[in-house]
C-alpha cells in the first residue's frame, strides 16, 4: 500500500471519528424535547384531599412502561392525538380515600415519555416511578384510562424507611427539606405517614 493511500486512509478514519465524537457531543447537550404541563397548584392539605379521587399507600410493583394514550375527550372529534405516558403497576397497601381496597392492582400514567420526551417537573425532580419504592399518591381517576397524580410536584411521595416521606420538590406538601446539600439520613424536616395519614383523614369526606 502506498504512503499517499495509507494517508488518505487514515484522514478518513479521522474524519469519520470526528463526525461520531460530534453526534455525541451535540445529543448530550443539546436541549431534551419536553411536555411542560400547566398544572393545578394545592396550598394546603384539605384542598389536596378534596381534589383527589383516591389516595392510598402503594408498593410500585412495575413500572417506566410507556404507552401513547388518547386523552383528548372532545365528542364526535376525529382523528384525536395519542399521547406518550410513562405507566406504572401499583399494589395498594392502605387506602386513605377512594373506592378502591387494600391488594387492589391499579394502573397510575405519568405525562410524558420518560426516556426520549419527559414532563419537565418529572425530569428535573427524577420523578418517574420506580420498581419496588412505596409512595404516598395522591390520584384523579379518568374512564377507560389509568389514575394520574393530582399533579407531578405534589401528587406523589416517597416513602423511605416504611414511615418518613420524602419529596425533592419544594412545591410538595409533604416531606420536602430546604436543607441542600444534606442526604435522605441527614434531613431534619421530613414528615412522618402516620401524621400525615392522620391530617389527610381529616378531611376526608
Amino acid at each position: 500500500m502506498s504512503i499517499t493511500r495509507k494517508k488518505l486512509m487514515t484522514g478518513a478514519a479521522l474524519v469519520i471519528i470526528s463526525i461520531i465524537f460530534s453526534v455525541i457531543i451535540i445529543s448530550n447537550f443539546s436541549p431534551k424535547p419536553m411536555f411542560h404541563g400547566d398544572y393545578p397548584y394545592y396550598p394546603d392539605v384539605e384542598s389536596i384531599t378534596n381534589a383527589s379521587d383516591v389516595i392510598i399507600v402503594g408498593e410500585v410493583v412495575s413500572a417506566r412502561n410507556v404507552k401513547d394514550i388518547i386523552v383528548d375527550t372532545t365528542i364526535d372529534k376525529k382523528d384525536k392525538d395519542k399521547t406518550p405516558y410513562t405507566i406504572s403497576t401499583i399494589k395498594v397497601n392502605e387506602v386513605i380515600k377512594g373506592n378502591v381496597k387494600v391488594g387492589d392492582i391499579i394502573t397510575v400514567k405519568q405525562l410524558g415519555d420518560y426516556k426520549s420526551k419527559p414532563e419537565e417537573t418529572l425530569y428535573k425532580m427524577d420523578g418517574y416511578l420506580k420498581k419496588g419504592t412505596t409512595e404516598l399518591m395522591f390520584l384523579c381517576g379518568y374512564e377507560n384510562s389509568p389514575y394520574s397524580p393530582v399533579n407531578p410536584a405534589q401528587g406523589v411521595i416517597d416513602v423511605k424507611d416504611g414511615n418518613t416521606l420524602y419529596s425533592a420538590n419544594r412545591y410538595s406538601l409533604f416531606g420536602y427539606s430546604n436543607n441542600a446539600g444534606k442526604t435522605i439520613d441527614s434531613l431534619d424536616t421530613l414528615d412522618t405517614l402516620d401524621t400525615v395519614i392522620n391530617e389527610i383523614k381529616i378531611f376526608v369526606k
